[in-house]
């Protein structure tokens, strides 16, 4: 007996085994990747089949059957149900939640294009069907003949009537079919071929090892490490041109949303329609409108954040991975995937390379490139052999003494100063968006305290609020003190809201531009202040980690980073990897045109050997330090880890529920080798009214210790997050 396996489209982690149905005679063969319609309970639910099963004898129990066949063809090919299987099991999540990454909605709903009817004419058809008095009709004929057929949308947007089009309809030789709408891309005002840049030698270099690759459809990893400004977008767009004619299709990941536009552009003028993009802030329709266009193969390059490594491209020839260290690639809430690893997945199941590129990789990558697990491919220089710039570590705790107690340091105010003058731009950072960080009482020191979470409320000048960063409570500034009724509220610390009101207040003159969550929750608007900036609307960038990534400004000559601790105080393994990142990349910003560049950086630790060696860009020298860390402590790439949360709204079912994982686990792996940490407090005890508590595991090879996990009752258990491979 022959019966369906299906997994059932919800984001329940007890339905992560398949369930049996009978699929009736009527729906004749139906591929694996299919979506139906299937009985669950009293309920009709989604599920997805993944294949079948050959029963011996009659199970004890009456299967069900099929209800409906929800798409004429499989959603789901079988590398994309292999990557799913992968993700499932490597980052502990349900089968079901994987497949969804690959699928435009998450709710039931028919994935079919949308389609709309045709005027097609035959070679019978002609305009003298019509009498000369017939005009509308005389011009829709012609029209008509002339292209051959033509949606009726089109031609109500071309001013023909709803009567005549249907009077054309109605004569002989005109035929009406049904057709997928026609899809396209949001950039056609950009198509204008970009002039055919020659590749630099040393680009030359890199990029022959990745076309051999491409031409031999081989899996191939390859770590592009090129200083900020060497033209690695030169090289990626030559290895997508070369992937799109061996006919098939490149997927280009960037890390930020933001990101997109500048990269889209220079794609768009050189490759046209050939480009999608795909990102989280997209409509629904513009997504489906992307996601046909890959599965009709209209269009062969992929660009977007993250999620657009799940694009439903059957024949990829080329991933690329633009600023791969970037910790916006790994997903921090439901599926804690990172897109490094589903990239290399799906390259080797299609045989293609991968490039991951930066000019800080990761040290997980660069150990692997030492390792030779990644082809090492080197620009130590920038495109045009402009200096990298010079760069400024200012001691603040020195500034303090003198007296100096602003956000701005002397060197920081002269840099301005100098800038606008020569007229020049400048980037600022401050990783701390909001106007201040938080808000106490001076009499009592009372903190006000975010109502849900364990965490100080940031006041917030728009709107004139408190609010709280990790769950969006918002509430009016206090005009007292809850605890002591004292009306001596004072706002301590400096968000990106604050900080532009002193550059304004210093520097009337200049125009100025902010750039962070707060700002950008408007669609497009971010993407509109990069363009404007580009175009040199405004004289100072000032934003969050948002303004360090990728950007290409040749007006840019100074950046100013106000708090390089910000990033190196928070208490992760990846600490210092993370401030060398922003700091090196924030300070590449600048001098990348004919200008050289200077940049000031702002701390309390200028002995931090993060700090010294981003004064110097030397990226080996920082990695040969902060592995040798790593490997004295025992942290990646030198053991694997996963983090868990056990959530509860009762604090002390919190403890019990963690004690007993623990209790568990121990019993199962007592091996030296494996490492089980807790339960311990989280760095927040609680968070939308959820009581957490951390576990931490640490080891050599933790496969067999995931594998439990994925079949025991652990992982089932309710408000329990498991990240996998934390950074």
């Amino acid at each position: 007996m022959r019966v369906a396996q299906v997994i059932i489209n919800r984001p329940a982690k007890q339905l992560n085994k398949p369930l049996s149905y009978i699929l009736p005679d009527k729906f004749g063969d139906v591929a694996s990747g299919t979506r139906l319609l299937v009985p669950l309970g009293g309920s009709r639910e989604e599920g997805i089949l993944i294949g079948y099963e050959e029963l011996t004898e009659a199970p004890d129990f009456a299967l069900r059957a099929i209800i409906q066949v929800l798409d004429s063809e499989p959603w789901f090919t079988k590398e994309m149900m292999d990557t799913a299987k992968q993700i499932s099991q490597y980052y502990l999540c349900s089968y079901g939640d994987a497949l969804r990454l690959f699928t435009v909605h998450k709710t039931l709903k028919s994935y079919d294009a949308p389609k709309e009817e045709w005027l097609v004419v035959s070679s019978e058809f002609s305009v003298t069907q019509f009498s000369p008095k017939k005009k509308k009709q005389r011009e829709l004929a012609a029209y008509l003949i002339e292209v051959g057929g033509a949606p009726k949308s089109l031609l109500r947007a071309k001013g023909f009537s709803h009567m005549v089009i249907k009077q054309v309809a109605a004569e002989p030789g005109i035929s009406i079919e049904s057709r997928f709408k026609d899809t396209k891309t949001t950039f056609t005002e950009l198509l204008s071929k970009e002039e055919d840049i020659p590749l630099t030698d040393a680009q030359a270099s890199v990029y022959k090892p990745i076309q051999q690759a491409i031409d031999e459809h081989r899996y191939e990893p390859f770590l592009l490490h090129g200083v900020t400004g060497s033209g690695k977008t030169q090289v990626y767009l030559r290895a997508a041109a070369r992937c799109i004619g061996e006919g098939k299709t490149a997927i280009i990941l960037v890390p930020e949303i933001v990101l997109t536009d500048q990269i889209v552009r220079r794609f768009v003028k050189t490759f046209g329609q050939e480009v999608v993009v795909f990102h989280s802030k997209l409509t629904i329709s513009e997504r489906n409108n992307n996601w046909e266009r890959i599965r009709r193969k209209d269009s062969h390059i992929i660009i977007g954040a993250r999620s657009a490594i799940f694009a439903p491209a059957e024949d990829i020839g080329l991933i690329v991975l633009d600023e791969e260290h970037d910790t916006s690639y790994k997903q921090e809430d439901m599926i804690r995937y990172h897109a490094r690893n589903v990239a290399l997945w799906r390259a080797k199941a299609h045989q293609c390379p991968v490039i991951l590129g930066s000019a800080t990789p990761s040290i997980v990558s660069f150990y692997k490139a030492q390792e030779k697990e990644y082809t090492l491919l080197e620009l130590p220089y920038r495109i045009y052999e402009q200096p990298m710039p010079e760069v400024h570590i200012i001691d603040m705790k020195e500034e303090m003494i003198r007296g100096n107690y602003s956000v701005f340091s002397d060197a920081m105010m002269e840099l301005i100063e100098s800038t606008l003058e020569e007229q020049n731009q400048m980037i600022m950072l401050l990783n701390r968006r909001g106007y201040s960080t938080f808000v106490m009482c001076r009499d009592c020191g009372e903190t006000i305290m975010c109502p849900h979470c364990s965490v100080s409320m940031v006041y917030h000048q728009e709107g004139e609020e408190l609010r709280c960063h990790y769950c969006d409570h918002h509430e009016p500034i206090p005009t007292m003190c809850p605890k002591c009724a004292s009306k001596k509220i004072k706002f301590f610390g400096s968000g990106t809201q604050k900080v532009e009101e002193e550059l304004r207040r210093h520097f009337k003159e200049a125009r100025i531009a902010r750039l962070d969550q707060d700002v950008t929750r408007r669609k497009h608007l971010a993407e509109d202040i990069l363009r404007d900036f580009g175009n040199h609307k405004y004289d100072i960038l000032l934003g969050t980690q948002m303004v360090s990534k990728g950007h290409d400004f040749k007006d840019v000559t100074a950046v100013g980073i106000l708090t390089a601790d910000s990033v190196l105080n928070i208490p992760l393994y990846s600490a210092s990897e993370r401030a060398f990142d922003l700091l090196t990349q924030t300070s590449g910003r600048a001098g990348r045109g004919e200008k050289e560049g200077r940049v000031v950086i702002q701390t309390y630790n200028p002995l931090n050997y993060a700090i010294i060696k981003s004064k110097a860009h030397d990226y080996e020298g920082f990695y040969n330090e902060e592995i040798a860390n790593r490997r004295e402590l025992g942290y990646p790439p030198f053991k694997d880890m996963i983090y868990m949360v056990v959530r509860h709204e009762k604090e002390d079912m919190v403890s019990d529920i963690a004690q007993r994982i623990v209790t568990d686990l121990d019993s199962h792996f007592q091996s030296n080798d494996i490492e089980i940490i807790g339960p311990y407090e989280s760095g927040i005890k609680k968070i939308r009214n959820m009581y957490r508590l951390s576990i931490m595991i640490r080891g050599m090879d933790l496969k067999e210790l995931k594998e439990y996990i994925y079949n025991s009752w652990i992982f089932t258990q309710e408000g329990l997050l498991i990240d996998v491979d934390p950074i």
